[in-house]
């Protein structure tokens, strides 16, 4: 077959995670490593074990940790006492200026995978992604990711205790195929807001 023949073919079903998890390739075996794996918030939790739900969390919304002027050291105190569970905290670091700010310098269908990136560790459905862009027109940025954090997807999959993890990677836990292929072709990293341009449209 011509090679000119071969690249007007459209790729096949999976084409982009066997792309993405190819042994021989640098860039699948850096994905592969990157990958984020549950922290758990257990009973009775020690100082260091909070620390790590803390971490976890702005990395998986803001792709970083922060410095420490940055940091929502109310919500960390509230975590820290009990006073709140990990899905509380969640929702306080993803209703803070500095996730909206993120998602607000995104074009919308960018700032929609945005979301669902790093709030369900997937890319959203299109059904998903046209609900929030009317929800954040209708009613605002935070009503559209309150609304992901009271899903019952996010309950399914992260309960109360467990930080958004990237988890649309595989179909096991019903998501569908073609949502594993957007997933995978928008992953880049630990970057849960960094969408690939080229993708996320």
């Amino acid at each position: 077959m011509g090679q000119g023949l071969a690249s007007g073919i459209a790729q096949a079903p999976g084409a982009a995670m066997d792309k993405a998890f190819r042994p021989e390739s640098p860039q699948g075996f850096r994905r592969r490593q990157s990958l984020s794996r549950p922290v758990r918030l257990i009973a009775a939790p020690g100082r260091d074990q909070v620390a790590e739900v803390i971490s976890a969390t702005y990395r998986q919304l803001l792709n970083r940790d922060l410095y420490v002027a940055e940091r929502l050291s109310d919500a960390e105190s509230q975590l820290n006492d009990g006073q709140i569970d990990v899905a509380g905290f969640v929702a306080l670091v993803a209703s803070n200026d500095l996730f909206l700010n993120r998602l607000n310098q995104l074009a919308p269908l960018r700032a929609a995978s945005g979301a669902y990136l790093a709030l369900l560790g997937r890319a959203p459905q299109p059904a998903e992604a046209s609900r929030f862009l009317a929800t954040r027109v209708r009613s605002g940025l935070p009503t559209a990711i309150a609304e992901i954090l009271d899903s019952p997807d996010y309950a399914s999959a992260f309960a109360r205790d467990t930080v958004p993890y990237w988890r649309g990677l595989e179909t096991s836990n019903g998501i569908p195929l073609a949502t594993v292929n957007k997933t995978a072709a928008l992953y880049g990293g630990n970057a849960a807001l960094k969408p690939n341009p080229k993708s996320a449209a």
